[in-house]
């Protein structure tokens, strides 16, 4: 009996124990309220991660290690980076959704004379990247808080490459995923330049999203990972200059070429999304 109460007792101090150690390790740094959304940083470690709210939960938008700012730790986030092996030449990109800023640090580290501008709808969410993920403006790189699609209308500068990650919790807005977007985009990239999409691959709306790019862009290519798939576009044949790739990026690069999809991977009969 004596014995019983002892493990009993045992056990109970480990759970509280664990339950101490883990609020220690996870610790809320910032909540608060924009005019879009609520947003929270958390500290797991010597990670730092940006969540903002889905219905009655927090869902992670951005994720970094604050011992390497510019280390992209997420498989999609990899995968868009491949992205940079495609345009003929790279001196200048446009990021669409800023979140943490974990692309647009990597890029500008990994490529010393790329211009890089981005853009972000929430006003909080570019103010907690500058203040809990590291990330800073300079002459090579640029914050614009504002709608992508009015940006895109107003300003005529090309790109080389425009990365399309904004997301309205888990789905991509409305107007940011239609055919008439992305003719805007194609307009936007300079000769030899090219557009790369983070889809979710379990969206209902995954193969229309597909079509949509599709009926844009003479050529594309797709990267399958976990629940997603990046596509790259443009509008001739995409070829990738390995070259390009640096040991400096912190993973390798062979294993995520081998997720290029093959042919016949969404429905490609569905009708794409219109304005």
């Amino acid at each position: 009996m004596r014995g019983s109460l002892l493990l009993w007792v045992g056990l109970f101090l480990l759970w509280i124990g664990g339950g101490l150690a883990w609020a220690q390790r996870e610790k809320v740094l910032a909540q608060r309220r924009s005019p879009f959304n609520e947003l929270k940083v958390v500290q797991d470690g010597y990670e730092r991660i940006l969540k903002v709210r889905q219905g009655k939960v927090f869902v992670e938008e951005s994720r970094c290690d604050m011992r390497r700012p510019d280390h992209l730790l997420h498989q999609y986030s990899r995968l868009q980076m491949l992205g940079t092996l495609y345009p003929e030449k790279l001196e200048r990109a446009l990021v669409v959704g800023l979140g943490g800023g974990s692309l647009s640090k990597a890029l500008l580290a990994q490529f010393p004379q790329l211009q890089v501008d981005s853009i972000e709808l929430d006003p909080e969410i570019a103010k907690l990247a500058r203040q809990y993920f590291g990330y800073r403006e300079s002459q090579r790189c640029r914050t614009l808080v504002s709608d992508a699609r009015e940006f895109l209308q107003k300003n005529s500068q090309p790109y080389d490459l425009i990365v399309l990650d904004a997301f309205d919790g888990l789905e991509i807005p409305g107007p940011l995923r239609t055919r008439q977007f992305y003719e805007l985009v194609k307009r936007r990239l300079n000769p030899g330049g090219v557009a790369v999409s983070n889809l979710h691959r379990r969206s209902r709306s995954y193969d229309r999203d597909r079509v949509s790019l599709k009926n844009v862009f003479e050529a594309s290519v797709g990267y399958q990972g976990t629940g997603l798939v990046v596509v790259v576009s443009g509008r001739g044949p995409l070829v990738a200059n390995r070259a390009r790739w640096s040991q400096s990026w912190g993973f390798p690069l062979e294993p995520l070429e081998r997720l290029e999809e093959g042919p016949g991977n969404f429905d490609s009969t569905v009708l794409p999304f219109e304005d």
